[in-house]
């Protein structure tokens, strides 16, 4: 009713014009505010799209550097090592010349102990078998005057065994049936060597060492002598 009233008042033409400027008008201020819209979208899209390419340049960058950080590591890591096996085998080295200059010593400069018989040492090491073990027994004279020493050797291992203290005499796991006993007969030293098989369960800590001395069929004195259990895994 009002749009008739108007449109009479106004007449068609100018009412109809006056209707397409206000259309034209809307339609025009749409498409402005639509492209300022879609300017600002663009603006936004365009800052998010830089953003996120600088954190993938930062993540590349950071990744590189934990790259070489992790090879930086890994490197130190080996380098220790390495040095840590150098010492071990320097330390291998240094012990195994103090033992033989403390051998050589021993036999060709008896001077240097007063003791005339010595139990220089005793080594252990695994055989092949379960729980087996080789050992070796070093015997030596070191009187300046050498005479044939004979003897036997009691040989008693220490440890534990379900949680108490055991002992067991080595004659008892020889590998040898027929060597019933460890005897000894030597001007100058001896190397006794056997094969032993421990008992299960049992956990030997040191090795007692007794040797009854023989010399012109006449017993010349007794000596005990005690090892630490190591074994040399070389």
């Amino acid at each position: 009713m009002i749009i008739s009233d108007l449109k009479t008042k106004l007449g068609a033409f100018q009412f109809y014009f006056i209707l397409g400027a206000l259309i034209a008008a809307i339609l025009y201020l749409g498409f402005f505010w639509g492209n300022a819209h879609y300017s600002q979208q663009q603006t936004t899209i365009s800052t998010h799209e830089k953003s996120i390419q600088n954190l993938k340049l930062e993540n590349e960058q950071l990744t590189k550097k934990l790259n070489v950080l992790g090879v930086e590591l890994e490197v130190a890591r080996l380098t220790q090592q390495q040095q840590f096996i150098e010492i071990g085998k320097s330390i291998d080295v240094e012990k195994d010349l103090r033992t033989q200059l403390a051998f050589y010593q021993q036999v060709m400069a008896p001077e240097l102990n007063e003791q005339g018989f010595l139990i220089d040492g005793f080594n252990i090491e695994p055989a092949l078998s379960d729980n087996s073990f080789r050992f070796e027994l070093v015997l030596m004279q070191q009187n300046k005057t050498k005479n044939t020493l004979k003897g036997n050797l009691h040989v008693t291992l220490i440890g534990s065994e379900e949680g108490k203290a055991k002992q067991y005499s080595i004659d008892s796991m020889l590998s040898d049936q027929e060597q019933k006993s460890l005897t000894f007969s030597f001007k100058y030293f001896q190397v006794i060597a056997g094969e032993i098989r421990l008992p299960e369960g049992f956990q030997p800590e040191q090795v007692s060492v007794h040797a009854n001395i023989f010399q012109f069929k006449r017993k010349k004195g007794e000596l005990t002598t005690v090892f630490n259990w190591d074994i040399n895994s070389n």
